[in-house]
């Protein structure tokens, strides 16, 4: 890193003053200062966690825009989207509350899991691979009814992780599964 500020300086003073004032500005905006991907976690994302209760969901300013859930389930299903004034940009997400309490998250943008698989861009084979490699089972079946795949990811025997893609790419990342309503 100090080689590389050294190099920067000697540039800036070959440039003159505009040269410096545009190789600091641009510096600024490092690979380490970007905001990186959210990491979606098996238990959770940021400080919302599985299980929490949904007063204590809300008070992290990470959801909004409350409403019903699938109307198969009752009116005990609540979803949140991840649009909250404190939510990282660029996420494109819902939570569903289940008798208060926090019980599915799913994607679609804007999230990477700790293995690095990321949505967009992550594809079924890769998901797989990626999890078996972190000592995970994975599994891919396709659904007619859905007309795509599923993805489920366990640890000790219990569902983690889910996925769904109409063909390779992910279009949801969900933990611990993806949320359908039939």
């Amino acid at each position: 890193m100090t080689r590389r500020i050294g190099h920067t300086l000697r540039r800036a003073a070959r440039l003159g003053a505009v040269g410096a004032f545009l190789l600091v500005a641009a510096g600024s905006v490092s690979a380490e200062s970007r905001p990186s991907t959210p990491v979606l976690r098996l238990d959770g994302i940021g400080p919302l966690r599985l299980g929490m209760g949904r007063a204590e969901d809300v008070a992290t300013g990470w959801l909004s825009d409350p409403g019903p859930g699938c109307e198969l389930a009752g009116p005990a299903l609540v979803v949140y989207r991840l649009k909250g004034p404190k939510a990282p940009a660029g996420i494109v997400g819902t939570v569903e509350f289940d008798q208060g309490t926090l019980r599915v998250f799913a994607f679609s943008a804007g999230v990477r899991t700790s293995f690095g698989v990321a949505i967009p861009g992550g594809t079924v084979a890769d998901l797989l691979k990626r999890a078996r490699a972190a000592g995970l089972s994975a599994t891919s079946v396709y659904d007619e009814t859905f007309a795509g795949r599923f993805v489920t990811v366990n640890r000790g025997g219990k569902q983690v992780l889910g996925a769904f893609a109409e063909k390779s790419a992910i279009a949801t990342l969900a933990v611990p599964y993806v949320p359908v309503c039939e």
